[in-house]
């Protein structure tokens, strides 16, 4: 299952084929079959207007933006599909992800939902790898004339937790699906919040945290 704005089928072939194994599309990607309610929600989909600017999220009298820190982002790819998901929500007008900072800045109707719903939204993305934490903070804008500042709202957010960094010594990879395996697997794992596998070196760095896992735990896991 893939998102075919992102990739294509033939460039999926083509990343096998890149790390050794032979692959070939066995069912052809079928058109997209619209029914009659499709049909009628393209209708009433708002256009581009007169001036040729481009459709924007809609603008709320209550904005509140929120920024969110993101474990488990490891490529462009993570960023679009983060951004490409939330960004349909009607209540969410704008949000920009920063691969380097690990960070989502996100503008929403605070009438309408909340930030702990919108975290949940991205941890529940597909491959369901991301590990989401609300910072301290948020600012809440007012479109209203009398309002001439941004509101800072504390929410009660848990800390984060105490982390520890591992290095394991892995014998008997060959190839890089060998690496993606066990970092899909081990990043998954109850308190990891990152992996590096070296198929040069032999092992794998984990970042963890040590009340909930421990390096004998995550060694027996590979």
């Amino acid at each position: 299952v893939y998102q075919p704005h992102l990739i294509t089928a033939e460039e999926i072939k083509k990343q096998i084929e890149a790390v050794g194994f032979p692959a070939f599309i066995k069912k052809q990607p079928k058109y997209l079959q619209l029914g009659a309610i499709d049909i009628e929600r393209l209708k009433n989909t708002p256009v581009k207007s007169s001036e040729g600017s481009q459709q924007r999220s809609p603008s709320y009298s209550s904005d509140s933006t929120v920024t969110f820190i993101i474990d488990g982002m490891h490529c462009k790819s993570c960023v679009l599909n983060i951004e490409s998901a939330l960004s349909t929500l009607q209540y969410v007008s704008s949000i920009v992800v920063s691969l380097e900072n690990r960070s989502a800045i996100v503008k929403y109707n605070e009438s309408s939902v909340t930030p702990e719903t919108l975290r949940k939204a991205i941890e529940a993305l597909s491959p369901g790898q991301y590990r989401v934490s609300i910072t301290s903070e948020i600012e809440s804008t007012s479109n209203s004339p009398s309002s001439s500042s941004l509101q800072k709202i504390p929410l009660n957010t848990v800390s984060h937790p105490l982390t520890q960094e591992t290095v394991i010594n892995i014998g008997g990879m060959t190839c890089n699906s060998c690496v993606q395996s066990i970092e899909g697997v081990i990043s998954k794992k109850t308190g990891v919040k990152s992996i590096q596998v070296s198929l040069a070196n032999g092992n794998g760095t984990v970042e963890y945290d040590p009340l909930l896992t421990s390096p004998e735990t995550l060694r027996e896991a590979i």
